[in-house]
């Protein structure tokens, strides 16, 4: 039910932002239409049907609720220079009043495919998952998302020995940890539309305790007394609160229910093939002397590793081709991989460089791959 919505100073601050794009030289306001290409650290929103109307989504400072308005863009402006302090919009809670009832497992997901992702009916298992991800991150960070049996949601996000956690559905609300606030750096990853994120360091508590507290969350929804919570969190995250086990599943299909059936053990025998280390089980992580570079591949097994990599991109729907032979593209593609491929698989700068020498190759038309989708591929083709 509509009821007024009094201006607070951070929309109107979203709003002077919304402005500056609207009035951008060349703004395209086709790429306005999704529900959160506007973004702030207030909320999200977007055009609605292509015409002159925007929905906006607005996230309360105290983490209980949130509005969502409706407003043309002449309201938009008229925001923005102050001379509207007063909308009809609808309020909703993000606090529950009570626990839901356990439905199912706890559900642990790190990347797109449907083998990344872990049906957690054991303890144990779960563990043994976390600390998998936790020896991944040292190479480089990466998300992971875990929902407790009752639906309640955690973002956790991993650099090393760090670990930022998000909070973004559970009974007491939406929360972001607490780490040192000294921590005045941050480190960068891809989150699930395909954006940078910067997860600041003052965010970020040791891994140990992230660990613990992720153990907990899986089965009771909150991360326990140990870790200090702040009511605010990153408004794209506090979207994927919509998302509950059973769409996420609908949106990948059936999720291994055993540790050997999903991705991590293929990943971390690629992570061991880029170095001479090995996992070290109780502490998760990886351990030893760097191997020394090896013979280079022959052409042959590099061709064939190009045309694998072209087949996960085009399947994804990555890359578009021209009229030329597979093989034809794969000796060129085959070439980079030689030189570059291994690097791009652990660093992301490097594959971002190298997917716009992918887009050079003769008979590649265009690649939409970013880095981080390009070292997901990178892994995923490799070793198979």
């Amino acid at each position: 039910m509509a009821e007024p919505f009094l201006i607070p100073d951070d929309f109107r601050a979203f709003m002077k932002q919304v402005v500056r794009r609207l009035d951008a030289p060349g703004a395209a306001r086709e790429l306005l239409d999704a529900e959160d290409a506007l973004r702030h650290e207030t909320g999200y929103g977007g055009r609605v049907d292509g015409g002159d109307q925007y929905r906006f989504t607005y996230i309360a400072a105290d983490g209980h609720h949130k509005w969502e308005v409706q407003l043309a863009e002449a309201a938009i402006r008229d925001i923005s220079d102050g001379l509207l302090i007063e909308v009809m919009g609808e309020r909703f809670d993000l606090v529950r009043t009570a626990h839901r009832e356990p439905t199912g497992y706890p559900l642990l997901i790190w990347g797109e495919y449907g083998d990344d992702a872990l049906v957690a009916r054991d303890r144990a298992e779960l563990r043994h998952a976390l600390e998998s991800l936790h020896a991944l991150a040292q190479g480089a960070p990466r998300m992971v998302r875990m929902w407790s049996a009752s639906d309640d949601q955690v973002v956790a996000m991993l650099s090393g020995d760090d670990c930022a956690l998000y909070v973004v559905e559970s009974l007491e609300g939406y929360g972001t940890s607490c780490g040192d606030a000294a921590g005045t750096d941050a480190f960068e990853l891809v989150d699930p539309d395909g954006l940078p994120f910067a997860v600041p360091r003052h965010d970020c508590v040791p891994w140990a305790a992230a660990r613990d507290a992720l153990l907990r969350f899986a089965l009771r929804g909150d991360l326990g007394p140990a870790i200090r919570l702040e009511g605010r969190i990153p408004s794209g995250l506090l979207m994927m609160g919509d998302v509950d086990r059973k769409a996420a599943l609908a949106a990948r299909g059936e999720a291994p229910e055993t540790l050997a059936g999903s991705s991590l053990p293929r990943m971390l025998a690629q992570a061991a093939d880029f170095s001479e280390e090995t996992l070290d089980e109780p502490t998760g992580r990886f351990t030893g002397r760097p191997r020394p570079a090896g013979p280079p591949l022959q052409a042959e097994e590099m061709s064939a590793w190009a045309r694998r990599l072209i087949e996960v991109l085009h399947a994804r729907e990555l890359i578009e081709l021209r009229a030329a032979s597979l093989d034809e593209i794969a000796a060129h593609l085959g070439g980079l991989l030689q030189a570059h491929g291994a690097e791009a698989a652990r660093s992301l700068d490097a594959a971002e460089w190298l997917a716009g020498e992918i887009g050079a190759v003769r008979g590649v038309h265009k690649i939409f791959a970013t880095g981080g989708d390009l070292q997901i591929a990178l892994r995923r083709s490799r070793g198979a």
